[in-house]
């Protein structure tokens, strides 16, 4: 088990969610700690907490690539990257779905009989090695905060 694995299995046990671990992952990455943050991405939860929203790891998958190359005030642009990693992102996803049991997370859960956290865990790592190497594709350091 590696680093990463092991710090998902400590932050499940103190009752975060997928989609609040991929940004906490993200935020570890730049040094930062941001609790709003973290609690805004408790909204994406189990598919949108009733488990017939996108999978949780997906929707915030697009967050951590917005936090690195979206809009955040005024006088900011995205990055031109930005909408190529949300569909690289998203292709990734859609075209490795199948194996997991479908893109939303009540197809998830159905398929492996209830929900696992083996499963779920498994796809919150494949997800970070994608959004590290979509971030590396375009030149954007995950250590780095966009200022």
């Amino acid at each position: 088990m590696d680093d990463t694995a092991f710090q998902l299995m400590q932050w499940d046990a103190q009752g975060f969610c997928c989609s609040q671990m991929m940004m906490m992952l993200a935020l570890e990455d730049m040094g930062e700690d941001n609790p709003s943050l973290v609690r805004a991405m408790s909204g994406l939860c189990e598919g949108v907490a009733d488990n017939n929203g996108l999978c949780g790891v997906a929707s915030s998958a697009a967050c951590v690539l917005a936090l690195y190359s979206g809009k955040g005030s005024a006088q900011e642009q995205a990055l031109e990257s930005f909408p190529l990693l949300l569909s690289g992102f998203m292709e990734w996803f859609t075209s490795n779905a199948q194996s997991w049991g479908g893109i939303r997370c009540e197809e998830i859960v159905a398929y492996h009989g209830g929900q696992n956290k083996e499963v779920c865990g498994n796809i919150m790592l494949k997800a970070r090695t994608k959004i590290l190497e979509l971030l590396a594709e375009y030149d954007i350091d995950p250590t780095m905060p966009r200022e």
